[in-house]
């Protein structure tokens, strides 16, 4: 193989314009490929980002709803529980009262029925005066007699 000018004319050639086409042609579209690759690389880091916040974001909603359902039942069970209690203590109360009104009513009647027993021991003694009185035709006076 021989080497004459026109190799070196070429390579020179050849060098030169490597070199323009990497001034004028690669750096300005490695420079464009560099920040497009970072563009989708922060669009990649703001995305993960996100992702991540979102994660969170439903962790804690979920957290939150399950702990609100758990202290909402635990006050419907407090308060069904509290009034379940003041039932009781009413209904006692209730109970109690009407015990009281009941022996006061028992009490009440059985007076009232002494009373009329009296009364009507006396009518009875003064009808049987009153009777012997007219079938015997004197005056007949009865002693009251204590049972």
């Amino acid at each position: 193989m021989e080497f004459n000018a026109t190799f070196f004319v070429s390579a020179i050639s050849f060098i030169i314009f490597t070199i323009i086409m990497n001034l004028i042609f690669y750096k300005p579209i490695s420079k464009v490929i560099y920040e497009r690759q970072k563009l989708i690389g922060d669009a990649l880091n703001a995305a993960q980002k996100s992702k991540d916040e979102t994660k969170e974001l439903l962790t804690n909603r979920d957290y939150r709803l399950t702990k609100s359902a758990a202290d909402s039942r635990k006050l419907i069970a407090d308060k069904i529980e509290e009034a379940n209690k003041s039932s009781k203590v009413l209904t006692q109360k209730a109970k109690e009262k009407s015990q009281n009104d009941i022996s006061l009513a028992k009490e009440n009647l059985h007076k009232e029925a002494e009373t009329l027993n009296r009364e009507l021991d006396i009518e009875v003694k003064n009808l049987a005066e009153i009777i012997s009185s007219n079938i015997l035709g004197i005056d007949v006076k009865i002693e009251e007699t204590e049972l």
